[in-house]
């Protein structure tokens, strides 16, 4: 793998669901621990309605022996179009004081949902960080291949429940 990271990243898929149901999956992010690789929960936190603009959430991950949690805010939540999240930078603490935004587009395709799900690195770790991350989780310099399973596990997961 290059020692580049890719400050972006788009993979689509389609999913024969209607946008709606795909909308209600992908908002729902209590839901993601049992699609992704990396994260385990995610929790509402106090204060805005649940998946709507301006709420938050606790994502808590996992790769292998390392564990971490990130603060997220909804910054799109267009029911049927579109849902997107961002990793909020935390001043406290040095090692959270990146930011990535997380976008789920929906587009109607024939009987079902074309998904267009990308990601863009607005804030990149501080040079330490960026450095120990590259080599411990070397996966988030290109993203795209566990975003293509994530999305992968979502069709199976729309499809059992249809």
């Amino acid at each position: 793998m290059s020692k580049g990271w890719l400050t972006e990243g788009t993979v689509t898929l389609f999913i024969d669901a209607a946008p709606e149901v795909v909308y209600r999956a992908v908002a729902d992010v209590t839901g993601t621990g049992g699609r992704s690789s990396e994260c385990r929960s995610c929790t509402w936190l106090p204060g805005n309605e649940p998946g709507t603009v301006g709420s938050r959430f606790r994502g808590r991950n996992r790769s292998g022996m390392i564990r971490w949690s990130r603060l997220c805010e909804v910054t799109m939540a267009r029911p049927g179009e579109a849902f997107a999240y961002r990793t909020v930078p935390e001043r406290i603490d040095p090692s959270r004081n990146d930011s990535t935004t997380w976008r789920f587009a929906l587009t109607a395709d024939g009987s079902g949902t074309t998904v267009e799900h990308s990601y863009v690195i607005s804030k990149m770790p501080p040079a330490p960080f960026k450095a120990i991350y590259g080599r411990m989780l070397p996966q988030h310099r290109d993203m795209r291949p566990q975003m293509a399973d994530t999305l992968q596990s979502l069709r199976t997961q729309i499809g059992l429940v249809a």
